[in-house]
């Protein structure tokens, strides 16, 4: 069940409380969340729930992990608030967006204490997608300016649940660094929040916003040298929470809005999808932990996390202005319409600087046989 731009409240205007209200909420979302991760640093101290340095990590220290469990807490609590402010947003955002997350981030929060085996873990994030897309309804084709469309049909309900279990992983993957995936977070919430206030989606807007300010309240505790990392209990939560947020859009509407929603994603969507097709061609295991991502051999090379970490936001905010490019009826549509090529180019230019980066410092090519390194 989803609702349209045309049919969903539009969020208060500048001269109502709620123009005060809903952001002051926002700011109590970052500051709780801050206030909480700072409980769960000493909680994870003392419990032993510490991420230690392995083949995936770019870290080489103990780091607190778990942090995540304040992001969900409290971008859930803000999400319900909005529920009780609009009843007619009850079914799509508590059945297709907070169960969901929740389930994502209870198997998260359990695999960080006792890693699980990964085809149980595949097997519950694919019924959380099927369960999604029956609430939420698949994605049945994307629209692009200048009169591009494309029909998904019959593969509307699989590819929906690949887009979904596709972003759980590939976000956890960018867990792996200081301020990496928290300010990432906080890019782009900002970002689907800002096409959800132009497209008049309130509920989109909003969620984006909350899980932007609780985001932004870990970043203190998760910035280079971090203290404490998300886990998979944050981590596979955005995922699926950005991955379902632009589905809340009503069917009129979602084809158009969709690419735009996510262009801010791009950069922790490529980077994933360049590893595993660099793994398969390479023959080793794409699931198995490495340190091969673009990100990983950038922090290698010498680069600092923080560094990195600015560097994958800057261009997850180029991407989102270019959604919000996209959606702006003033710019000639040629503009728009170059607005994936645009996007493409940036990948390319991404993975090209890195590489020359790393020759430069004569940093082995990944392969199947590269070996952990220290940071």
């Amino acid at each position: 069940m989803t609702l349209s731009p045309d049919d969903a409240p539009m969020f208060p205007s500048l001269d109502s409380i709620e123009a005060v209200l809903w952001p002051g909420l926002a700011l109590i979302v970052f500051t709780a969340t801050a206030i909480l991760i700072d409980v769960i640093i000493i909680l994870a101290a003392r419990f032993r729930l510490v991420d230690l340095p392995n083949r995936r990590s770019a870290h080489s220290l103990p780091t607190a992990r778990g942090g995540g469990v304040g992001i969900v807490l409290m971008t859930l609590l803000a999400a319900l608030v909005a529920v009780v402010r609009w009843p007619d947003l009850l079914v799509s955002v508590l059945a297709g967006i907070v169960l969901p997350s929740a389930v994502i981030a209870g198997v998260g929060f359990f695999d960080d204490i006792r890693p699980m085996r990964p085809l149980l873990r595949l097997v519950i994030q694919v019924a959380v997608a099927v369960w999604m897309t029956v609430v939420l309804e698949p994605l049945r084709g994307i629209a692009l300016p200048g009169g591009w469309s494309v029909e998904f049909g019959w593969l509307a309900w699989p590819l929906t649940v690949i887009w979904i279990v596709g972003m759980i992983n590939a976000y956890n993957f960018m867990d792996g660094s200081d301020g990496m995936a928290a300010l990432g977070a906080v890019v782009v919430g900002c970002s689907i929040a800002m096409v959800g206030f132009e497209t008049r989606a309130s509920a989109m807007m909003l969620l984006a916003a909350f899980a932007a300010a609780a985001s932004g309240g870990f970043l203190v505790f998760n910035w280079q040298p971090a203290r404490v990392f998300m886990g998979d209990v944050g981590s596979g939560f955005l995922g699926l929470f950005f991955a379902g947020l632009p589905l809340l859009l009503g069917d009129a509407s979602r084809p158009t809005v969709f690419v735009p929603a996510v262009l801010s994603l791009w950069p922790f969507i490529y980077d994933p999808f360049l590893s595993v097709v660099r793994r398969i061609w390479n023959g080793a295991n794409p699931l198995q932990p490495h340190r091969e991502f673009l990100f990983h051999r950038l922090i290698r090379s010498g680069i600092s996390h923080s560094s990195t970490a600015m560097l994958y936001a800057l261009l997850s905010a180029i991407g989102g202005l270019l959604g919000l490019l996209m959606l702006s009826p003033s710019v000639p549509v040629g503009i728009r319409s170059a607005v994936p090529a645009v996007v493409a180019a940036m990948a390319v230019a991404l993975t090209a600087g890195i590489e020359a980066r790393c020759r430069s410092v004569n940093l082995a090519p990944p392969s199947s046989s590269a070996s952990p390194a220290s940071h």
